[in-house]
This record gives structure tokens, sequence and C-alpha cells, in this order.
């Protein structure tokens, strides 16, 4: 499994900002200095993907010191009258090539292997794959797609790991006859299946770290304890299986950097047993799995994790020692590479008269703006000075639009007594071209916060409150549902916006990871449309 390298190592009105060159709100993913830095160590694999980017991959190339909502707005004022109704998203394919210079950067001794589940789109893998990355593929699925981005010269052997843990026999003789060689397991009937079906795979054991920082815990599903690891040391060696090392995950979106550090030491314990006289293997592979976040800014971050990462292996698998050293980012590399644009396709505007004892006893949202006490912060992305969004009104992203409990009526006042009274609540309802069954399912299933910016592509009109600058336009507790039939398709229930109209934008950033990769089709709307562009 040695690295694959190919290199040397305005008639629109925006309401949101003002066209300016203010670089806080550029494109890009990391500070100034840190970019400068990576491409100066890696110049030529910068000067080649300039060329694979137009030419191999069609996009668009855009300056780095463009505002996203400057790109958003033209790209949306491009479309034709037919597409004007249909969602799309922006990929930075830069974005993807940055992320992988980075982690050459910090973990240089750890080949990644991208999580393809985390988005399986063809753009993504053939970018990663030019710049010499394998892929940890969990279902015949994501093998097909690796082996069609990457050609017929393609090694499976050296480039997929077959990282599911619980393998039906059919995808096992798959991956078999592609000629994929790594699978791990966690159990004892696995490894009899592997013994029948797969006896000459290279089998990793994996472990079961404490992931219960992590905002996707996976402990309890996979994972095997030491204990388990060494009864599977001794079957194995009956069974004539090649265990041939260790990996482990320490849970998607990983809190605490300290768990990647305990969960070495626990491989290291597990290795240390299987080179023993007793069982005499020669482990020769660590896979330390993923976890990591999406958002360069999100703590902790891949300069911190890496820091303690190299300082474990350094100490436990010295270079001398020559395991060979792997792992399975997939958010790290998809999640800010792709900006979602949807259409406002519907309103309404309504007044709602009720009496405060249902405000009091009905479940509210957990909007930052709502006037709640609850953390809403606590899934928020903190948004730093060098961050790649902008496009609202003081150049600041409006709520997050965190996971929400059951619907209910937007409050603007949060009455104290309970005493019996009629309360006036405005509200503004938005549909729009996207929503839960689509790229919003990530609200459901993966926890995840979208931080929301609008885009003005119509004349303002007298509901705009007079005021359009954009500085003391008069905002409304608003929600926002998607376009399907379904009263639960709602994307944000109290969120504050100012009033927009038909065919005005709202865009998302960071929006590439668990997204798409679990989107359906329901009521037949699913968001297929994707603008490629990339940046110096």
């Amino acid at each position: 499994m040695s690295r694959k390298k190919k290199f040397t190592d305005t008639t629109i009105h925006e309401l949101s900002v003002a066209d300016n060159n203010d670089k806080d709100d550029c494109v890009g993913d990391i500070n100034m200095d840190e970019k400068n830095n990576i491409q100066r160590t890696h110049r030529f694999e910068v000067d080649h993907l300039k060329i694979f980017f137009e030419q191999e991959m069609g996009a668009r190339e855009v300056d780095y010191g463009e505002t996203m909502a400057g790109i958003v707005r033209q790209f949306a004022a491009e479309l034709s009258e037919e597409e004007t109704d249909t969602p799309f998203y922006m990929v930075n394919l830069s974005h993807f090539a940055r992320q992988y210079l980075r982690w050459n950067h910090y973990l240089s001794r750890i080949r990644p292997f991208y999580a393809v589940k985390s988005n399986p789109n063809g753009f993504i893998i053939r970018v990663l794959n030019e710049l010499g990355a394998g892929f940890d593929c969990a279902s015949v699925e994501e093998l097909d797609v690796v082996r069609d981005q990457c050609g017929s010269n393609f090694d499976c052997a050296s480039n997929i790991i077959y990282a599911h843990p619980c393998k039906p026999v059919s995808q096992i003789h798959r991956f078999r006859n592609a000629g994929v060689q790594f699978t791990v397991v966690d159990n004892k009937d696995e490894l009899k299946k592997i013994s029948v079906y797969w006896p000459e795979a290279k089998v990793l054991l994996r472990l079961r770290p404490d992931d219960a920082h992590s905002l996707n815990p996976l402990s309890s599903k996979f994972g095997a304890s030491e204990h388990d690891c060494i009864e599977m040391l001794r079957l194995g060696r009956k069974l004539n299986i090649d265990l041939i090392g260790c990996t482990f995950h320490v849970g998607s979106r990983c809190c605490d950097a300290q768990i990647y550090a305990e969960s070495i030491r626990m491989a290291r314990r597990i290795f240390d047993v299987a080179c023993s006289n007793e069982f005499g293997y020669k482990f020769q592979l660590l896979d330390i799995g993923g976890g990591f976040m999406g958002h360069h800014s999100e703590e902790p971050t891949l300069p911190k994790v890496a820091a303690l990462i190299n300082n474990t292996l350094n100490s436990l698998f010295p270079e001398n020692e020559g395991v060979r050293l792997m792992s399975e980012p997939g958010r790290y590399f998809s999640s800010s590479g792709m900006t979602l644009v949807c259409r406002i396709i519907g309103r309404r505007i309504v007044t709602q008269s009720r009496l405060n004892q249902e405000i009091l006893s009905s479940p509210h949202s957990l909007s930052p703006y709502s006037g709640d006490d609850t953390d809403s912060d606590a899934n928020s992305i903190e948004q730093d000075e060098d961050d790649a969004v902008g496009g609202v009104c003081d150049d600041q992203p409006l709520p997050a639009l965190a996971p929400l409990p059951a619907f209910s009526w937007a409050q603007q006042t949060y009455v104290t007594t309970p005493k019996i009274m009629w309360m006036s609540d405005k509200k503004n309802i938005y549909y729009i071209n996207d929503g839960i069954y689509g790229t919003f399912n990530a609200i459901i299933f993966d926890q995840k916060t979208f931080i929301t910016h609008y885009l003005r592509m119509s004349s303002p009109t007298e509901d705009n409150e007079k005021d359009i600058s954009g500085k003391n336009e008069k905002h409304f507790k608003s929600v926002i549902f998607g376009p399907t039939c379904d009263s639960l398709d709602c994307v944000a229930h109290a969120i504050d916006l100012p009033v927009l109209n038909n065919g005005d934008i709202l865009w998302f950033p960071d929006v590439g990871s668990y997204t798409c990769s679990s989107a359906s089709n329901f009521n037949g709307f699913k968001t297929t449309k994707y603008v490629l562009f990339w940046n110096k």
C-alpha cells in the first residue's frame, strides 16, 4: 500500500453586501500565509492542477479574492430562463486539492484514503486520485464509481480499502474480483466469513475507541475491545488469516484530539501482542480512520490534531519501524468544497393571532436570534476573519439552521407571564427548491448546522419596509419550507430574514459532506446540477 504519487511530493440588486474587495469575504478556505506556504512547497502540483481543472474537468477560473456572494450572483445570472427554478451546487475544485496539500503538509507520514460515502461525486474522486490519494469504499456502488472515475490503469490493490466491518458475501466477491486486497473485521464471525470467501485478503482488526466526544459516535455499532482483538488473533491463527494490522475510528467530527492519541496507544498494545511469540504475526499497517473536522476553523483544527497525532506516532510507531500509516478522512475533504444555491419559488406572509398560553406551551426553534436561552451555537461553525463566506447585510452570516424539534409557529416575543392574553405574530413563509428530503437531510441524519445567506435577484418592493440599504432593514421571524408536498419538509422554523421575493436566492456554504450522498428524490425533487470552478 505504498503512496501512489504522480508529483514530486448590475441588474441584480444584492442586498447582502456592496461590491468590494474585502479579502475577509474572499473565496478560500485557509488564511493567506498558510496558503502561500503550502503552495510554495507544492508548486509543481499547483501548476499541474491549473491545467487539469480547465482541460480535463471543464472548470471555470475565478480570482482567489472574489467574494462567494459575487460568484453566486454571477453564476445565477447566467442561468437560462428554464434553469432559474433549478437549485444547483457550486463546486470549488481547488478546495479538494488544497485540503490534500494541507494534509501532506501536516500529516506527511499518513496516506489519506478518501471516505467516498461523504460525497461520491466523480469530480472529487478525480481530483484526489490525480494527487495520489487512496479510497475507502464501503459498498460495490462506491467501488464502481471510483473505478469509473480513475480509469483503466487504476490499481485497486494498492489504492482501495474495503473498510466496512460487516460485508455481504455478494459484495465480498465483487471486491475480491476487482483485485482489492485490504479489508477490516471487528468480530470472529466476520473472520470466519473472510476465511471462506476471501482467504487471501489482508485484514485489519478494527478497534473500539472511546468516541463519547464525537458528534456522531460509531462505537455502539462497530469496533472490538482489546480482549476481543486477542481472541480474534487466536482465531486468525487457526483459520490462517493474513492479519496485518489495526484500524480504528474515533467517530465523525471528533471534538477531543486526545482520543486519537489514546486510540494509537491501544493499537500499539495490540501490535505488541500480535507480534509476540504467542501469535507471531508481522503487523505492518495502522489505519487511524476518520473523524477530522470539515471546516478549517472548527475545533480541533487540523494543525492541532496533527501535532498530537505526529507526536504520538513518532513515539510509538517511529519511522524506522517500517509500519505503514493510512487514514480515512471524508468530511475533511468534501465539506467546504460545495455551496448550495436555492431560489425562493413561493412565499406567504401570515399574521397569526393567538393566546400567549399557546406560545408558552409550544416547542420552539433553536435559531440563535429567537431569544431562546438554549445554547443554539453548540453545533454552529465559528466563522473567523478569513472565512470563505459572505453575502449578508452586515457582513455576517444569518442565523445557523440547527437541528430542530417538532414544528411550531415562530415566536417573535417570549412571554414570561402565564396570564391569558392575545398576541399577534407576523411571519413570512418561504418555499425553496431544495429541502429536508434533499440536501438538508443532514439536519436530521448528520446534526448539521446550515449557515444562510440571501441575495436579491429582483427589484425591491414596498414589502421590504422601505429601507433597502441592508443596514437597517427590518427582519421578521421566517419559516423556510422545502419543495415537497410533505409538511415535515421544513428547513428552518424560525429564522430572522427580511422580506424577500420569489426568484431571490438563499445560498448555503459548506454543504459538501453527507448531503447529496444521502439525499432522495422524493416527490421528484433532487438537486443534480453542479457548476465547477477553481481559484488560484
